[in-house]
């Protein structure tokens, strides 16, 4: 409630009983089900065009994630900008934009047989990502609920957590059916949809007020808010945690499919372990929503920063079995589903609620930098070693470090007193 009185989510055009298109919770709903196919099917679907475009091009594996690591670079240095553009009330223009221009892009893969062509292509979806995937949104998202916030990022990432379990068996069907470049037409549909029926018609304008998330720090005055972001030292540990856990997912969603059939584990499984990860991120996310009230994000953070490098060691050590897989799939697909709302709640917990969009991008561009780097650098180290066990270690020392980022931030934020928002 606001000074006199008011909920704020009923002021600045959201309120409940204004246009259905502007009502927070439609607002929240519909957005969501665009993450959960822009994550699903643009995201997460590159692997499975890998082994079909090898056979039918000649391309080898780490050309093409060369590709895939140019893009998601892109997506890192457009992170400031876009936060900022955000900031101003232009998010229906970069998101419906950015989700046309990757159904573009995407038919004009369906085309390829140019490698620097491909390059090209994934360069543009790289900047598409930057503008329609859960930073951008959140900003969005943030804009409309102000203090309730950390609710409605639950719900985004609630059903966004579905988009792997959605888009990778979708996207394999589409490919035995069909093959891969009919699937990458479909797929360029779909998004068109996306781009003309969800953004362009429920994302907010540039005439909707943002709701304020809560007081701005004293120590903020006179400065930009990423100017005074950037002199916040718990900012710097957040930088660790997230970066490091950007390479480390990264590398993870992009070989995780070929580290296991280098195991000898049938395809079946395979998909099906895949799958299980998706709904493990919800399950955690439930259990969050459950215990709100009762697991602060230093709690919150100690879990996931722990949870990650155990289930990386597990693979290092060579489990193969299926228990020893679904075991992986649950620790991992939980502490993955819950670092997504750590990242949505930590600048305002951790840092100030000023400038929420272009202090988030500043936090994205490194994490999506190291995020860049993890297809590449995996496929590297597994042509220098010959299999995944080295990387897989190399995974979980990095998740250690992130892990200790994380621990400094936490207590610099606490030493530093933050204004709860």
């Amino acid at each position: 409630m606001d000074g006199q009185g008011k909920d704020p989510s009923t002021i600045a055009g959201f309120g409940s009983s204004g246009p259905w298109r502007k009502r927070p919770s439609t607002i929240l709903w519909v957005l969501s089900l665009g993450q959960l196919i822009t994550w699903g099917l643009v995201y997460y679907t590159f692997p499975l065009f890998v082994v079909p475009m090898e056979t039918e091009l000649g391309w080898s594996r780490t050309e093409m994630f060369g590709a895939l690591s140019a893009g998601l670079l892109v997506a890192g240095l457009c992170s400031i900008p876009v936060g900022a553009w955000i900031d101003r009330g232009h998010a229906r223009v970069l998101m419906t934009g950015g989700s046309l221009l990757a159904a573009i892009l995407m038919f004009a893969w369906s085309q390829v047989d140019s490698l620097p062509m491909f390059y090209v292509i994934w360069l543009g979806l790289g900047a598409c990502q930057s503008v329609t995937l859960y930073e951008p949104a959140f900003a969005v998202i943030t804009r409309v609920y102000g203090p309730r916030f950390r609710q409605a990022i639950m719900v985004m990432t609630f059903v966004g957590g579905l988009a792997s379990t959605f888009g990778i068996p979708f996207a394999q069907l589409l490919i035995e059916r069909i093959d891969w470049r009919p699937t990458l037409v479909v797929l360029a549909i779909i998004n068109l949809g996306v781009a003309v029926l969800i953004h362009a018609l429920f994302v907010p304008g540039p005439k909707e007020a943002a709701i304020p998330i809560g007081l701005p720090r004293k120590s903020a005055s006179g400065k930009s808010p990423l100017a005074a972001a950037i002199r916040v030292p718990a900012f710097w540990g957040l930088v660790v945690a997230f970066a490091g856990y950007g390479l480390a997912f990264s590398a993870m969603s992009f070989h995780l499919i070929p580290l296991l059939d280098e195991r000898g584990v049938a395809t079946g499984v395979v998909m099906a372990i895949i799958a299980l990860i998706g709904p493990m991120q919800v399950v955690g996310r439930v259990l969050l929503m459950a215990g709100q009230k009762h697991i602060t994000a230093i709690q919150l953070g100690a879990g996931i920063y722990f949870a990650f490098p155990v289930s990386m060691a597990m693979l290092a050590a060579g489990i193969h079995d299926v228990y020893g897989l679904i075991l992986f799939a649950i620790i991992y697909g939980v502490a993955n589903g819950l670092v997504t709302i750590l990242r949505g709640m930590a600048v305002p917990e951790f840092i100030g609620p000023e400038g929420y969009g272009i202090v988030t991008g500043a936090l994205t561009m490194p994490t999506n930098v190291m995020r860049a780097a993890g297809p590449l650098m995996g496929a590297l180290a597994w042509s220098a070693f010959g299999n995944y066990t080295p990387v897989l270690w190399g995974l979980a020392a990095i998740m250690l470090v992130a892990a200790a980022g994380f621990a400094a931030a936490a207590f610099l934020a606490k030493r530093e007193s933050v204004p709860p928002v």
